[in-house]
C-alpha cells in the first residue's frame, strides 16, 4: 500500500527553500537583494498550506510564489 503522506511537500521542505534562497541573496548584486528576500517572505506565506499534493518541492515553491505575484498583480 502507497503511504499518501510520503514524497510530499511540507512546511520543512517550504521552510528550507526559503533558507537557502535567503542564504543565496549573499550572491546577487545588492540591487537584487531585496527581491530575493521578498521571494523567500512569499514562500513562507504558504508553509502551514495544505499544499502536499504537490510532490516536489521546487514546484510547490514556484507555485507559492506565483499564487503571491498574482494576487500582487490583481492588487495593482
Amino acid at each position: 500500500m502507497v503511504n499518501p503522506g510520503k514524497n510530499r511537500v511540507g512546511h520543512n521542505d517550504l521552510h528550507h527553500t526559503a533558507d537557502r534562497w535567503i542564504r543565496a541573496r549573499r550572491a546577487l548584486h545588492a540591487a537584487d537583494r531585496d527581491y530575493a528576500e521578498e521571494l523567500a517572505g512569499m514562500i513562507r506565506l504558504h508553509e502551514d498550506d495544505d499544499i502536499a499534493m504537490i510532490r516536489d518541492p521546487l514546484e510547490a515553491t514556484v507555485f507559492a510564489v506565483l499564487i503571491e505575484m498574482m494576487k500582487r498583480m490583481e492588487r495593482e
